[in-house]
């Protein structure tokens, strides 16, 4: 039904457009033909594609049919008014004046009428409707009504176009040609669309619209576009001035004059008892024809001027010739009065030029001064002359001495401006810099100056400008005066400020950012300040927890009160920075000694106490005090602090930690250098044997029976022993290695998985961990399957634990990576699951198979009855889910009995097995086929 109503929107429009184009042609100039025909070629034009419209979205077919038949009286004669048209144009129109002409032009078109627009006997039922989904449409029949309908309109298109061509062909006018080519291009474009919509598609495909009114507009608009630019020479219709007819009266008088001085010479006319003889009547005859020729040059300008000449130049060759004929001086006055009339307008049109001139100059000076001080007055920036400092009263510049937008930039009258200094409208902080520019332009030093200052407008507010002094000489030359333009500023400064503001702070805080701490240390690291410095930071990146309980909007709230808190410790000596997200640092000078930083940081730990621990969760405090004999670089000053305050957070406390930096934070520092750079070794290929993989077995409950091992990654460094995954892995993703390490982790595991094939446990399965950012690496999972296929390994035996920390993660992103993974069969599991907003909301958007229960909430099955403890409720969302659960840390036989009564799917912990090396864990699965 949409598609109908469109397509009849689309008929509908069509005409619209064609019959406005008509109109608008016909009101330019309604006597021009061509204007009357095009306007007939468009009105058949919009009823055909009117009544389109109408029968398309038809109740039924017999109305359909209606419409079919008025549109009919528009597709009908349309081909006969367009070769109507092209003869009109290319001046063919002229040799059909004959009415039987016209009747041999419009006859095919009223055939076309009486077959398709009126009912009749010879042609019943011209029309095959049917309904479809573009409306209704009509199947041509073929008939021999619809084979004289294309000969007609294709022979009458044809002939249009030769016509038109013949006409470009033998023309030498370039338009012409142009003109000519865009309408034959414009309907030979129409009669092949509509050819193959409405001819060949329609009898092919019959649910397709026939289009034809439509393609009609392609012609209709270019025949239009032609008319408003050149018209193809056509003449319009002259409206004829009154001048003219003056003009050729007066010429008219002129001639019979002469012809009165011609017959009436040799008599006399007596009126009442004056008889005037030849003499006089000849002298009034010639004084009327001077004020007629003197009237023409001063009335009717240059055609007046060039008749006038041209009359009398005629007259005085007339009486000259009758002089020599005749051998008599009677014309002799008339040579004279001639010769004096021709000496007389030529003076008159001299004068009149010269006046003409002068009044040109003096209209042209008047337009330019309207025209500048329009531009003065309109001007959307500020001018005005001054004087010294004052505002310049000078009277030749009464009116121009200031313009409206000064006013109204600075907010007072022109009056009550010129009562003021400028130096009276500065801002105080802006006026010695000004005064300074202004001694150096008034001593000749400067041409001009630039400034961007302040004033100060009658309320008090400050208004910004961008002021240009200049000097300005008046008509008489040099001048004390100088210009002032102003352009208004203020909201480029607002955008400035603002965009500053972003810059240097946190939006969401309003506190300043890392990037003005880091300027405030440099700054104060060269100037030396004796009293003494210290940064204390406070960590709250334990805070995510609450993203992934309650959600994103919830930790920004909880984030702001916090920094709202903090705020209230700031003072003259201790100011407060957002570093990060989750950071904040107070920057503290002149304190006595490390109790007063004691004494501070206990009662931000208090404030942040009353905060946090509701959650259950804490923040870390990091103090460092600053001294350059040690530490003169911002970023590695900054660097320890945060280590400092990341040594506190991981305390595991549930208090706020404080440390002091000191020798246990450097060893602390060197630590992660070397572990980086064991990592750093091991991704290059040194050394690999370092980091290696126990397999801890995972027990099915259903089947009594070890189902499969998870890889752990551990690291033996020669320094410092066993390092486990949980220090490793994060210097690992921040130095941009775990990909590499990830890797080998991997491959590993696969080795693994073969030895297990290899020794008949075809079925035993193997998770490994992979970072979240492993898991985003582009084409991780195609690395992996291609691993797999390339290992000769069962997708099935492989699996995949992705931490919590994939819920910080795009869904979308992560779920193709997973949807990758699935595809092959390869199970997927989220370790670590917890309970909250997060997990329970967010784990049903994840394509996972399995979640891993945390051994926190295991560990209180030793202490809770099964019912009570949150381990069973965990079970039964993840099962209503449609996720298997595997119990992480089952160390009792109480944990293992309750986890059964829940139901579990599977468990993991040392009351199975410790982790073990890849010998072991064959030997482990001999030793425990039971």
């Amino acid at each position: 039904m949409l598609i109908t109503w469109m397509i009849s929107l689309l008929f509908f429009a069509v005409s619209t457009i064609v019959l406005v184009s008509g109109i608008f042609t016909l009101q330019s100039n309604h006597k021009a033909p061509t204007n009357r025909v095009f306007f007939a070629l468009t009105a058949a034009i919009t009823i055909w594609s009117s009544g389109m419209s109408l029968s398309t979205i038809a109740s039924d077919a017999a109305t359909s049919e209606i419409w079919r038949r008025f549109s009919a009286i528009g597709w009908g004669t349309v081909y006969a008014i367009l070769l109507h048209f092209i003869l009109t144009i290319t001046g063919k129109a002229i040799s059909i004046k004959k009415w039987w002409y016209y009747l041999y032009l419009y006859l095919p078109a009223f055939f076309s009428l009486f077959a398709f627009a009126v009912p009749n006997g010879l042609n019943p039922y011209p029309y095959n409707l049917y309904q479809t989904n573009y409306g209704w449409i009509n199947i041509a029949q073929n008939n021999i009504w619809d084979w004289i309908f294309y000969a007609y309109y294709i022979g009458f298109t044809l002939t249009g176009l030769l016509i038109l061509y013949r006409w470009s062909k033998k023309s030498t006018d370039n338009i012409i040609k142009r003109e000519s080519r865009i309408i034959r291009l414009s309907i030979i474009s129409a009669l092949i669309l509509g050819t193959i919509t409405d001819v060949i598609l329609s009898s092919l495909y019959s649910d397709l619209p026939q289009l034809a009114p439509v393609i009609m507009l392609i012609p209709a608009l270019s025949i239009y576009n032609v008319l408003q630019k050149d018209s193809f020479g056509t003449k319009e219709g002259i409206d004829r001035k009154t001048s003219y007819i003056i003009l050729f009266a007066s010429v008219l008088v002129y001639l019979v004059l002469s012809f009165l001085q011609v017959f009436l010479s040799d008599k006399s006319l007596a009126v009442g008892s004056i008889v005037l003889d030849e003499s006089v009547i000849r002298g009034i005859i010639v004084q009327i024809q001077m004020f007629i020729s003197i009237y023409l040059v001063l009335k009717e300008n240059r055609p007046g001027y060039i008749s006038s000449v041209i009359i009398n130049t005629i007259s005085l060759l007339s009486s000259v010739l009758f002089l020599i004929r005749s051998d008599s001086t009677a014309s002799l006055p008339g040579i004279i009065s001639y010769s004096g009339v021709l000496v007389i307008i030529t003076l008159i049109k001299a004068y009149k030029e010269k006046n003409a001139a002068y009044i040109k100059r003096i209209k042209t000076q008047v337009i330019r001064e309207e025209f500048y001080s329009k531009i003065f007055k309109q001007a959307p920036v500020g001018i005005a002359i001054m004087n010294d400092k004052s505002h310049t009263r000078n009277e030749e510049f009464e009116d121009i001495n200031i313009n409206p937008a000064y006013e109204q930039i600075l907010g007072r009258t022109k009056e009550k401006l010129q009562k003021m200094t400028w130096a009276e409208l500065t801002d105080p902080e802006d006026l010695a810099a000004d005064l300074a520019y202004y001694k150096q332009f008034k001593n000749g030093k400067i041409d001009q100056y630039s400034l961007e200052k302040c004033y100060i407008k009658p309320d008090g507010s400050v208004v910004w400008v961008n002021m240009l002094v200049a000097p300005f000489s008046t008509s008489g030359g040099k001048s004390d005066d100088h210009l002032c333009i102003i352009t208004d500023i203020t909201e480029r400064k607002k955008m400035e400020a603002t965009l500053k503001y972003n810059h240097e702070h946190v939006l969401l805080t309003g506190l300043y950012n890392r990037y003005v701490l880091e300027k405030i240390l440099e700054r104060d690291a060269l100037m030396h300040p004796e009293g003494k410095r210290a940064l204390i930071i406070i960590n709250l990146s334990a805070m995510h927890i609450l993203s992934l309980r309650y959600g994103f909007r919830y930790n920004q709230d909880m984030l702001k009160r916090i920094a709202d808190s903090l705020r209230t410790f700031c003072n003259e000596n201790y100011s407060l920075f957002n570093t990060h997200e989750s950071r904040f640092v107070f920057y503290v000078k002149d304190y006595q000694d490390k109790k007063d930083l004691t004494a501070f940081c206990e009662a931000i730990s208090h404030t942040l106490y009353s905060h946090l621990h509701t959650h259950g969760i804490n923040g870390g405090i990091g103090v460092i005090e600053i001294d350059e004999s040690r530490i003169s670089n911002t970023d590695e000053l900054l660097k320890l602090l945060l280590i400092t305050s990341e040594m506190a957070a991981n305390n595991n406390s549930k208090d706020n930690i404080i440390s002091f930096y000191g020798p246990e934070i450097e060893a602390l520092a060197t630590r992660e250098i070397e572990i980086n750079q064991e990592l750093t070794e091991i991704a290059e290929g040194i050394n690999t044997d370092r980091l290696y993989l126990l397999f801890q077995p995972i027990f099915d409950l259903a089947s009594n029976q070890v189902c499969g091992f998870e890889a752990l990654a551990r690291l033996h460094n020669e320094k410092y022993g066993l390092v486990y995954p949980l220090e490793f892995i994060p210097i690992a993703e921040k130095s941009n290695m775990i990909v590499s390490l990830g890797e080998r982790i991997i491959l590993q595991a696969f080795h693994f998985l073969n030895k297990l094939k290899a020794n008949g446990h075809d079925t035993i399965a193997v998770s490994i961990n992979i970072s979240t950012m492993q898991l985003l690496e582009p084409g991780f999972a195609d690395r992996m399957l291609h691993l797999i296929n390339e290992m000769h390994l069962n997708p099935e035996n492989v699996g995949v634990e992705i931490t919590e920390s994939v819920f910080a993660t795009e869904r979308a992103e992560i779920n193709t990576v997973i949807s990758a993974l699935k595809a092959a069969e390869i199970e997927v599991l989220i370790d670590d699951f917890r309970t909250g907003y997060s997990f329970f909301s967010r784990v049903s958007e994840l394509n996972i198979d399995c979640v891993k229960i945390d051994k926190s909430f295991i560990d209180n099955l030793l202490v809770l009855e099964p019912e009570e403890a949150l381990a069973g409720d965990i079970i039964s969302m993840a099962h209503k889910l449609g996720h298997c659960v595997v119990a992480e840390g089952v160390e009792h036989e109480k944990q293992l009995s309750c986890l059964r009564t829940l139901g579990c799917d599977r468990i993991q912990g040392f009351l199975i097995s410790k982790p073990l090396d890849a010998d072991s864990a064959l030997h482990f699965l001999k030793n425990n086929k039971q």
